[in-house]
């Protein structure tokens, strides 16, 4: 008689909509499933399990959530419940924390931040939830696979977009999704493909493996725009956005050998947060906007960012706790620290990067470390080994071939750094030269570095001043360079780009091959002649290719002498010619799209007439 009584009333608060308010429910065992928990029927057993049906609910600010069930193994179904003003950050308004065996069902969410949260449960279905959250809607965590296991239908909802749940696919191809919420657990070999995300839920990989998501477009999402989470062999590329997270773009967890490559990642409170995942490649990416561009820490093991461009980040690159990590031939444009080094990292290699107008151009507290061929350019400081206050001892690193230009200072030691090998590196009208408190070592094999207005004698002709050059704190350079000449190669992201000739001619017939720069690469068109020291800018020239026709328009911000720039068409037609001011904000472009761009001091193209044509490069 009890279990058709019990039917009776489910059935009542399903088809009628019957409800009743209260306060909210805390039940933190089996043996709290009562009616003052709000039990209306039910046994706690499979074929009639405890129902919790029909309750709207008044969260209050005192207690994180409107229904909390905790350490429970017996079935139990909450359906039709309302959960109303569930607003404290850490809750939600239906939470399931170690649980088994629950079905929640044609349960309202709204005026709430986070609508359902689970964590280390199993077996739970979800079915008709509609959620409207200003924060995550569904929330599924968990230490292991088994924790993933649930049912939880497209028919639920995230601020009216479908979640997609998939536990266990493999070999499979999803296309397309316009989401509340996207979880791929113990996924094999699966592509998600135009995922699109607007002010819900991110997407979150666990548990997988050889997971690829391409072309997601990600916007506004209420914690990360995408989670990998134990997660090997992830591959996250040509997604033109993941914008504006609430905390990471893309947050890698406990996930070795992930790759980021062609994406877009702007105004997130982090750009990529990297967590104990080894052989990380970041590579070709574009970050602007927020605190940090990329963060790692958890001692991941020789990650790689490689070609990417950071554009006002307050930190472009953020390496807390890292071993042998590499952050080399990336471009960087006003910031506050282009790359920061805590004193957990080591064996870092930062070399070849562009770092232009940033308060510090790299920032060091890591140990047994490389600093080479960056080219940095209107620092407060260039390469900066902070004070730590005892609490951080960078030693033996070595900071060479380094180009600092018109910066404030060159370098700073402080007094906790040691054994720094300095050497063959140019400070270039910098006010100025170093400050030195350490115990560091000024040219150790006999070459100092090149100032620019060094003014001593060089008696022997020995290339190497008579007159070494005493810092303040202490350090001394006993081997100052007389000639910049020792500089191996262009410093920074212009000594990564092909080196080409363009083949030129004009309506005259008159021909001119100029050797080039080839600037193919976003980072690459990003930097350009930006923070170029004049008389090293006018022996160069730089051919800007595009992928496609484009219309963009250039500037000459940090660009130090006056250049020309001619525009292309994709057949290498002449479609304009302009003079371009240094140091100007202005922009420069031309009415037709153009494919390539070239760009020139003023007066290299002199030989030719004015509509000058691209025939190719060899």
């Amino acid at each position: 008689m009890r279990k058709a009584i019990s039917l009776f009333v489910v059935l009542f608060v399903s088809v009628w909509g019957w409800s009743q308010e209260r306060g909210p429910i805390v039940i933190h065992s089996d043996l709290d499933f009562t009616a003052e928990n709000g039990v209306i029927a039910g046994t706690g057993v499979p074929e009639d399990p405890y129902i919790i049906a029909g309750w709207t609910i008044s969260a209050t600010p005192d207690v994180p959530y409107g229904i909390y069930v905790a350490n429970t193994t017996k079935p139990f179904v909450i359906r039709g419940c309302s959960v109303i003003g569930a607003q404290n950050q850490q809750g939600a308004a239906i939470a399931l924390i170690n649980v088994q065996n629950g079905v929640v069902e044609d349960c309202f969410v709204r005026d709430s931040i986070n609508g359902i949260f689970i964590q280390n449960s199993q077996n739970l279905v979800l079915r008709d939830n509609f959620l409207a959250v200003s924060g995550l809607g569904l929330q599924v965590l968990g230490s292991a696979l088994q924790h993933y296991n649930h049912v939880i239908e497209a028919t639920n909802s995230v601020n009216g977009k479908p979640v997609h749940y998939f536990f266990g696919l493999s070999g499979t191809t999803l296309a397309d999704l316009d989401s509340g919420h996207i979880t791929l657990a113990g996924a094999r070999d699966v592509v998600l493909q135009g995922a699109k995300i607007d002010q819900t839920d991110g997407i979150n990989v666990v548990f997988s493996e050889n997971v690829r998501i391409e072309a997601a477009d990600i916007s506004r999402p209420r914690g990360n725009g995408i989670t990998i989470l134990s997660s090997p062999h992830t591959v996250v590329r040509d997604s033109p956005r993941i914008a504006n997270s609430k905390n990471a773009g893309i947050a890698v967890v406990l996930s070795d050998h992930v790759r980021v490559e062609n994406c877009g990642i702007y105004a997130n409170l982090v750009g990529i947060y990297v967590n104990a995942s080894d052989h990380f490649l970041a590579q070709n990416n574009a970050f602007a906007a927020g605190p940090v561009g990329i963060h790692v820490t958890g001692a991941s093991r020789e990650p790689i960012i490689h070609k990417n461009l950071f554009y006002q980040n307050s930190y472009g690159v953020k390496l807390e706790s890292a071993l042998g990590p590499v952050v080399e031939a990336c471009s960087f444009w006003e910031g506050d620290i282009g790359v920061f080094l805590e004193g957990q990292t080591k064996y870092a290699r930062i070399a070849k990067n562009s770092i232009v107008a940033y308060g510090y151009g790299i920032s060091n507290f890591g140990s047994q470390g490389i600093i080479e061929l960056n080219h940095i350019t209107r620092a407060n400081i260039g390469i900066i080994f902070e004070e730590a206050y005892q609490e951080a001892f960078p030693t033996g690193n070595i900071v060479r071939h380094n180009l600092i230009y018109r910066s404030y200072d060159g370098f700073y030691f402080g007094r906790e750094s040691r054994e720094t090998q300095i050497y063959e590196n140019l400070i270039w009208n910098c006010q100025r030269w170093a400050r030195d408190f350490g115990q560091n070592l000024w040219a150790p094999y006999g070459r100092g570095n090149w100032y620019s207005n060094y003014q001593g004698p060089d008696a022997n002709g020995d290339g190497i001043g008579d007159t070494p050059i005493d810092f303040t704190g202490g350090g001394r350079d006993p081997a100052p360079l007389m000639s910049r000449e020792v500089f191996p190669q262009l410093p920074g992201v212009l000594g990564t780009m092909e080196r080409r000739v363009a083949l030129l001619t004009d309506a005259a017939g008159q021909f001119l091959p100029l050797p080039v720069l080839v600037a193919d690469e976003a980072h690459e068109r990003f930097i350009g002649f930006m923070g170029v020291p004049p008389e090293l800018a006018q022996d160069l020239a730089i051919l800007f290719v595009f992928d496609s026709l484009t219309v963009s328009q250039f500037h000459m911000q940090n660009v130090f002498l006056p250049l020309e720039i001619v525009f292309f068409g994709a057949d290498g037609s002449f479609l304009g010619r302009t003079r371009m001011a240094p140091d100007s904000k202005d922009r420069y472009g031309v009415n037709s799209p153009f494919l390539t761009a070239l760009e020139v001091p003023e007066g290299k193209l002199s030989s030719l007439g004015r509509e000058v044509r691209l025939l190719g490069l060899e």
